[in-house]
């Protein structure tokens, strides 16, 4: 799989990636800051600019799945469309990273707003597979103990660990999995993660209006073997997230971590904060 990161926030993200061995890393920007593989782009004076004045990439390279993330605050977010088009012919995911919007100013909100509006519309219509959506906020309160001094590394590294977890788990074969109802168009989703002994959950954003719900349980052997009841915990936890209109399903993994894992994905067919001023 790709990552590619677009813009600083993005390629920050990217590049802690790099501890991983299964993706390809490709990093967009107007200065390369020791990225793994570097695309300049010519600094602009806007939004609009980024868009209008934009030369083709040489991203022959990037084949195959592919993930590109950016947040929608920076100038450099108006190329998005243009770098898609490069890619359109690929399997194509976005993360999504939205700033505190009370950090912002008019300007910058407006460029998130237009970014965050578009894209969104771009996975309902299917040119993407799947946009996740991510608030820095969110992420905040996940990370235990965050250090103001390794704050953005805490925090980049808690979304791309995430995001690889899942990825890792969705292409192994499970012990036992149940799948929830599919909806073709539900592709706007957030991920989540789920103390295995609380069962509280925390996700990466409030996501609207959620239509399924997929539960991803790495259990350790020893917890395998002696455990007897963990199937009906788990059963029992999945069906309290079912409602009228959201379906769940689960996939347990074993491993060999000195720790039980639990992860979560969460897709809508509703575009979100729509009526976001």
């Amino acid at each position: 799989m790709n990552i590619v990161g677009l813009g600083n926030a993005g390629c920050q993200i990217a590049k802690s990636f790099e501890k991983y061995e299964l993706y390809d890393i490709f990093c967009i920007d107007t200065e390369n800051k020791g990225y793994p593989t570097f695309f300049k782009v010519k600094e602009q004076n806007s939004h609009e600019e980024y868009e209008k004045n934009y030369k083709k990439l040489k991203l022959s390279k990037c084949a195959g799945p592919t993930t590109i993330i950016l947040s929608g605050a920076g100038d450099i977010s108006g190329c998005i469309l243009r770098v898609l088009e490069q890619l359109k012919v690929q399997p194509l995911t976005v993360l999504y990273v939205k700033p505190d919007i009370s950090q912002l100013s008019e300007e910058q909100k407006l460029k998130n707003k237009i970014t965050f509006g578009i894209l969104q519309q771009y996975a309902r219509s299917g040119v993407l597979e799947i946009m996740y959506l991510i608030s820095n906020k969110k992420v905040e309160e996940i990370v235990e103990e965050l250090s103001l001094k390794n704050y953005w590394h805490d925090i980049n590294n808690i979304i791309s660990s995430t995001y690889h977890m899942i990825n890792v788990f969705k292409n192994i074969e499970p012990l036992l999995t149940t799948n929830p109802k599919k909806h073709t168009a539900a592709r706007i989703g957030t991920f989540g993660v789920i103390n295995y002994k609380t069962n509280k959950e925390k996700l990466f954003y409030d996501l609207e209006f959620p239509r399924t719900k997929k539960y991803f349980y790495g259990i350790n052997e020893k917890t395998l073997e002696e455990d007897k009841e963990i199937l009906k915990k788990i059963r029992s936890f999945v069906d309290e997230q079912l409602q009228e209109k959201v379906d769940a399903g689960f996939a347990i993994y074993s491993t060999n971590y000195e720790h039980n894992y639990v992860y979560s994905t969460h897709y809508a067919t509703l575009i979100q904060e729509q009526n976001l001023e």
